[in-house]
């Protein structure tokens, strides 16, 4: 079995409040043979943090769809309803580049209505007519979630990029869609035109072959001299600012111990005005240049809001999230700890029960500083709890390695973990287990990461002066 890196640790998040806990539990319970990236420096495309509203689906983000409207300006109507910020800001700027470009197949047609371009954001919408078509087609089995399928250049997965797309909505003037990509690099050639097919729509199949015209506009990029902040092995360093009509990207390089490769460094930006930066895909890797003792990083981080021309300065908040692959240690007689191989955690099991096919960890945390977590954290932990079957355990394997060796049935997952006293840490998971179930076979694979990454190092501000802007 193959799992994701991205999406261990994705669940490893906090949230506020134990039902919604339990249910994001279940869903990832449900969804364990996802593939992995192939290596942890190899970022996904595009990971989008204004995605909290929107359904994420095969690392696209879908909008809602809603009723029939009346019939209004069509491009109007797309930006207002149901493009993206950075379209639709871009449209009332009159920054968007309106096309007719039309393909027919299987008695359904598809045109280009728009497109657009900023900062690496490069944005489409299209509109579908034909007689044969109905929205209800959405809802059957299989049907792509969006109620369209494409693909971008030759349809080879390495050259695709990340992106968002809405569902289509039904119009009178036909059924309208939009979709927003990243690109990988931060520039395109003057005469770049995007290759996109279409291969369902509603449910019909077809072919519909397009190569869009980008119109660039020149950004505005400001080169920053001596702005590095540091603390303890971790520190960032500025080097540009890039302004977008509708976007801000951010141009830096971060270090961190030679034990940090799963860190992660998250920015806040704040204008003159007290408005903090939308964030769209913070952290991008560029480059990594590994020593003995530290890991530099050349990193870059998009933005959906664009600097007010009225700003002199904007104040860069770097913080970290440390993290460490999960231990890996076999079932001992109790009580046993179990150790944090970075950061020291224990979890020190009292008592193991096996009862009618379902096993019961209990337990005690230590050295796990409870000031700067949260009740959320803690039923996280005893959730994420997994048993692995100990032939399957890779010796000193680093995560990644160990994610891609599993079998399907390598791990099982725990369920219902409970808080059973706060102040002591005293914590339980449970397990469903199989009748051939044999616990001499399993091993335990505990989240230490989770307390450290969520409880992040805050490094000193930056604060740069744009006045020259």
């Amino acid at each position: 079995m193959k799992k994701d890196w991205f999406e261990e640790r994705w669940n490893s998040i906090e949230v506020h409040e134990e039902e919604l806990d339990k249910a994001i539990t279940n869903g990832i319970q449900a969804g364990k043979k996802e593939t992995p990236n192939k290596k942890h420096w190899k970022l996904p495309a595009m990971v989008s943090s204004a995605a909290a509203s929107l359904i994420l689906v095969s690392g696209l983000v879908f909008s809602p769809i809603t009723e029939v409207l009346a019939k209004v300006p069509l491009l109007n109507f797309v930006y207002d309803e149901i493009s993206f910020p950075v379209g639709s800001e871009l449209f009332n700027k009159q920054l968007v580049t309106e096309l007719n470009e039309t393909a027919t197949s299987n008695g359904v047609d598809v045109t280009i209505t728009s497109a657009y371009y900023d900062n690496t954001l490069l944005g489409i919408t299209f509109k579908v007519t034909s007689d044969q078509l109905s929205i209800e087609a959405m809802d059957r089995k299989n049907s792509p979630q969006a109620g369209y399928s494409y693909y971008l250049f030759d349809g080879d997965e390495q050259n695709q990029w990340g992106g968002s797309m809405s569902q289509l909505k039904e119009t009178e003037e036909g059924f309208v869609g939009a979709m927003e990509f990243q690109q990988r690099d931060q520039s395109i050639g003057e005469d770049f035109t995007l290759p996109i097919t279409f291969t369902s729509i509603l449910g019909k199949k077809g072919t519909w072959k397009f190569d869009i015209p980008i119109e660039q506009r020149t950004p505005e990029k400001i080169k920053i001299n001596d702005a590095t902040t540091t603390k303890g092995d971790y520190s960032f360093s500025l080097h540009s600012i890039t302004k977008g009509e509708a976007t801000t990207i951010i141009n830096y390089t971060t270090t961190r111990p030679s034990n940090g490769e799963d860190d992660h460094f998250n920015l806040d930006v704040v204008d003159a005005q007290g408005n903090q930066l939308s964030k769209r895909n913070i952290g991008k890797t560029l480059a990594v240049n590994e020593t003995n003792g530290s890991i530099k990083v050349e990193e870059q981080s998009l933005f959906t809001s664009t600097l007010n021309e009225k700003d002199d300065y904007i104040v860069i908040h770097p913080k970290v999230s440390r993290d460490e692959f999960d231990t890996i240690q076999p079932f001992q007689k109790t009580p046993f700890e179990i150790q944090s191989k970075r950061f020291g955690y224990k979890m020190v099991v009292e008592n193991v029960q096996m009862n009618h096919r379902q096993l019961t960890i209990d337990y005690y945390l230590k050295n796990v500083n409870q000031e700067k977590l949260k009740k959320d954290n803690f039923l996280n932990f005893a959730n994420q709890i997994k048993l692995i079957r100990s032939k399957d355990v890779i010796a000193e394997g680093d995560g990644q390695a160990q994610y891609e060796a599993l079998k399907d049935d390598s791990l099982i997952y725990g369920n219902n973990g409970k808080i059973i006293n706060q102040g002591e840490l005293h914590l339980q998971s449970t397990f469903k287990l199989e009748s051939n179930f044999d616990l001499k076979e399993y091993s335990l694979m505990v989240p230490f990461g989770i307390f450290s990454s969520n409880a992040p190092i805050e490094l000193d501000p930056i604060k740069v002066d744009i006045s020259s802007w």
